[in-house]
């Protein structure tokens, strides 16, 4: 199975087979390599607070490792992640949209912990797509064209970028697949494996 970016049909079709909590599993994996763009953003503009959005995505690994789901603390959560995501008619660049899809994302990942239906989890990935895609489309100089922006639709996706990205997203559905249990090594593999010395899916850190 080889997933490719803008697909999100076959996603949703792997999805479907995993188990709830390996699901949340698959989004929480994606969020690590998104939450280096927003602490890049809050360095460059000192602006936000990273360990807001730290806390929250270490809440949803503590509970892939079986702690209970607190509703309560949840929603406090996603609403502490909301209070941090920068406003676009403040900053105006391309840093705060990409710190924008990782708090966003992770707010779609706790809600998972409510709801953890595939289309809750696509939202999560649909994060990633659109972080590649508007970081990349910065390097192509194309017209408005249908043709034009067909090529420049193929030509991110098949951006090296992209490639590991999707590569990335494959290997995990294909392990969560393969593991009847989140066990503790498993859980570590999972959250630590993108090794990219601390960078994220599009190389900032």
């Amino acid at each position: 199975m080889n997933l490719h970016l803008y697909e999100f049909d076959a996603l949703e079709k792997e999805l479907e087979k995993l188990p709830t909590l390996h699901r949340i599993a698959f989004a929480a994996s994606c969020c690590e390599r998104l939450l280096p763009n927003y602490n890049a953003f809050s360095r460059q503009e000192n602006w936000g607070d990273p360990s807001v959005l730290r806390i929250a995505l270490d809440e949803v690994w503590q509970i892939l490792q079986a702690k209970p789901v607190d509703a309560a603390l949840i929603r406090k959560l996603i609403e502490d992640c909301e209070g941090v995501i920068p406003d676009s008619d403040d900053f105006g660049g391309l840093s705060d949209m990409e710190a924008q899809e990782a708090a966003i994302a992770i707010c779609n990942t706790l809600e998972a912990c409510l709801d953890p239906t595939p289309q809750q989890i696509i939202k999560v990935a649909n994060c990633v797509t659109d972080s590649i895609d508007a970081f990349l489309d910065e390097s192509f100089n194309v017209s408005e064209s249908k043709v034009e922006l067909k090529k420049l639709v193929e030509a991110i996706a098949s951006h090296p970028m992209a490639v590991r990205e999707m590569a990335k997203q494959s290997e995990d559905l294909q392990r969560l697949k393969q593991a009847e249990k989140l066990d503790r090594d498993f859980v570590e593999w999972l959250r630590t494996s993108f090794d990219n010395d601390g960078k994220s899916l599009i190389d900032l850190a």
